[in-house]
Order: structure tokens, then sequence, then C-alpha cells
């Protein structure tokens, strides 16, 4: 694994990390459609606001796409991009020797 792989692993773990954004994560794998912040709500304790603080950090590292409806802004999981970024690092741990000790 290279630096800028390693570093964008590391920045999809750590904001998968945050249990609140973590929760949100969840919340969108059983929405059939987008959701607005004000729904996402629901899952985690934290107000709009936070949610919407949470929902930009998952933005920023592709996590959650977003598209304007309205005065609304609809987010939706990126699973596609989500598993691929995943399954690199099984393949990365299932690659590595195992270690006797």
């Amino acid at each position: 694994m290279n630096k800028n792989e390693a570093q964008e692993l590391a920045g999809l773990l750590k904001a998968l990390g945050e249990f609140n954004r973590l929760s949100l994560v969840y919340k969108l794998c059983q929405c059939k459609v987008p959701q607005n912040a004000m729904c996402l709500c629901e899952c985690c304790s934290v107000d709009a606001s936070g949610v919407s603080r949470h929902l930009k950090v998952l933005s920023q590292e592709g996590i959650v796409s977003s598209a304007r409806k309205g005065r609304e802004i609809q987010y939706s999981l990126n699973r596609a991009e989500v598993l691929k970024r995943l399954y690199k690092l099984i393949e990365i741990i299932e690659a590595e020797p195992l270690s006797e000790t």
C-alpha cells in the first residue's frame, strides 16, 4: 500500500470511526431513497446542525453524496465507493502473510 492509499483509507476509517457518523451511515444503509438532515436526526443523539456537520465530513470523504432538492439537501450513501474502499482493505489484510508467534 502506498502513502496515498494509506491516507485515503485512514480518512475513510476516521470518518466511520465516530459513533454518530457511523450511525448516520447505518441509517442511510436502510433507506431506499435519499434523506434530508432532519430525517436523519432520529438515528443519533445530535441536533440538526450536528447532523449536518457529520454529513459534511462523510461527504468530504466520499461516503455520502448530496443533491439539492428545492430548499433541502438530500443525502444518500455512496455504496459502491464505500464497498470498493473497504474491499481494498480486506484485500490488503488477506494478502499479508500470517506471522507465527
